[in-house]
């Protein structure tokens, strides 16, 4: 019991220093562009986690199944690089609340994808978990902000990224692939500045359209401390969350997960002056018990969401 609650404690920590990444990154969404800020958060946080995989593994690093761990982290690359572009015109507690339906999409795919047996309970759940979606988007021109997209499609690159991670996690460390997705974030985001370079944006452009296509600049030493900030939380959050599901079991440890709505709802008030409305926080409530519920359901949703959530982050 004492190992249970220190690894619910252990991922509760781990979620509570990530949302105050996401108010950086916020924050520094009007200067930089979010490739920049993807890249150097990467380069921060890679040393941190190549020591820490060579001291889970035997003193070296041994690459398995390259393939699956390129795949891995370009899906998530277009889960972060979607988040943060949501984060820029979104309310943190928003974008989070709308994330949460990446444990349904995980619970979707392992059927047909891991040939896992997904039970008629937990197909009604993700039915009603993503009109809970439908509901916090509010897909009606005359109130959704059409940055809501990026947070979906975040929530969908993870789920399929959280698949591959249960198949690459019979071969290699939560280390090893937290290391290899910081490697392919350096290189995808670098490849995405290139790709973008001179396509400037308009004055009037949308917030995450500037956030896309700025240039990037030279930080200010405050700004150096920021952006060092993210890289560390990536590599200590991730230490926190991979301590945490292996002290405790996957169904109890994922459900410290939703700790990070009242942060995003906290920091969007206190640092944005943002606070949710009614419709979300009722969206998000729902989310939160259809998850909740889908991990409870056996195999299907427990296991895949174990092998990656714990990796997620960095």
């Amino acid at each position: 019991m004492k190992r249970s609650v220190l690894g619910m404690l252990s991922v509760a920590a781990g979620v509570s220093i990530f949302s105050v990444q996401d108010v950086i990154v916020k924050g520094l969404s009007a200067t930089f562009p979010v490739h920049e800020i993807v890249v150097l958060r990467s380069v921060v946080a890679l040393p941190v986690l190549l020591v820490l995989t060579l001291q889970n593994g035997t003193g070296r690093i041994a690459p398995v199944r390259l393939g699956l761990h390129a795949a891995r982290g370009l899906s998530l690359f277009v889960a972060y690089f979607s988040y943060y572009l949501g984060m820029a015109a979104m309310p943190i507690a928003d974008v989070v609340a709308i994330c949460f339906a990446a444990p349904l999409v995980i619970a979707a795919l392992s059927g047909p994808v891991l040939g896992e047996r997904v039970k008629p309970q937990s197909w009604a759940a993700i039915a009603i978990g993503f009109a809970a979606v439908l509901v916090i988007v509010r897909p009606d021109a005359a109130t959704s902000d059409p940055a809501a997209l990026f947070p979906v499609l975040s929530a969908m690159a993870y789920g399929i990224s959280a698949v591959l991670a249960r198949r690459l996690g019979r071969v290699a460390s939560g280390s090893a692939m937290a290391l290899s997705a910081t490697v392919v974030y350096i290189f995808a985001g670098g490849g995405a500045a290139l790709v973008l370079a001179g396509a400037a944006p308009s004055a009037g452009a949308h917030p995450s359209i500037r956030f896309l296509l700025g240039p990037w600049i030279w930080p200010t030493a405050g700004e150096v401390g920021l952006l060092t900030a993210c890289g560390l939380i990536a590599a200590f959050g991730f230490v926190l969350l991979s301590q945490g599901y292996r002290l405790a079991e996957a169904s109890r440890a994922a459900a410290f997960e939703y700790v990070a709505l009242p942060w995003g709802v906290l920091w969007g008030f206190l640092v944005f002056n943002t606070p949710p409305d009614l419709i979300t926080i009722a969206g998000a409530a729902v989310l939160i018990a259809t998850g909740i519920y889908t991990l409870r359901q056996g195999q299907a949703g427990e296991s895949s969401l174990a092998a990656a959530t714990a990796t997620r982050r960095a």
